[in-house]
C-alpha cells in the first residue's frame, strides 16, 4: 500500500504507470501560473475553491469551485486568480502516449 501526504507535489514515478504526479496548489488573489507547457504529459486541474481565468492555447474560460480542466500534452497554458480569495486546485499530471 502506498499512502503519502501531498506536500509540494507527490512524485509517483515508479509507482503509477501513467500518473506522474499530484499537486495541491494555491494562488493568492492576483497571482498566476506563468504560461508554460509539458511536452510529454497531460494535466487535469480540479478546482477546490476560488475562481479565475484558465487559458489553454488561444482559449480563455472562467473557472470556479468544482470545475475540472483537461490540459493536453504540449498545450501552452496559464491560470490567473481573478478573485479576492485564494484559488486552490489539485493537479494530476499523467504521462502522455509519446
Amino acid at each position: 500500500m502506498y499512502v503519502k501526504q501531498i506536500e509540494n507535489g507527490l512524485d509517483l514515478t515508479g509507482i503509477a504507470k501513467s500518473v506522474a504526479a499530484i499537486y495541491d496548489t494555491s494562488l493568492e488573489p492576483g497571482q498566476s501560473i506563468q504560461p508554460h507547457y509539458h511536452p510529454e504529459s497531460e494535466e487535469i486541474y480540479y478546482i477546490l475553491s476560488g475562481y479565475g481565468i484558465m487559458t489553454i492555447g488561444d482559449e480563455k474560460q472562467e473557472i470556479s469551485r468544482g470545475d475540472v480542466v483537461y490540459i493536453p500534452a504540449s498545450a501552452p497554458h496559464t491560470l490567473l486568480n481573478t478573485g479576492s480569495v485564494p484559488l486552490r486546485f489539485m493537479t494530476v499530471s499523467a504521462k502522455g502516449d509519446r
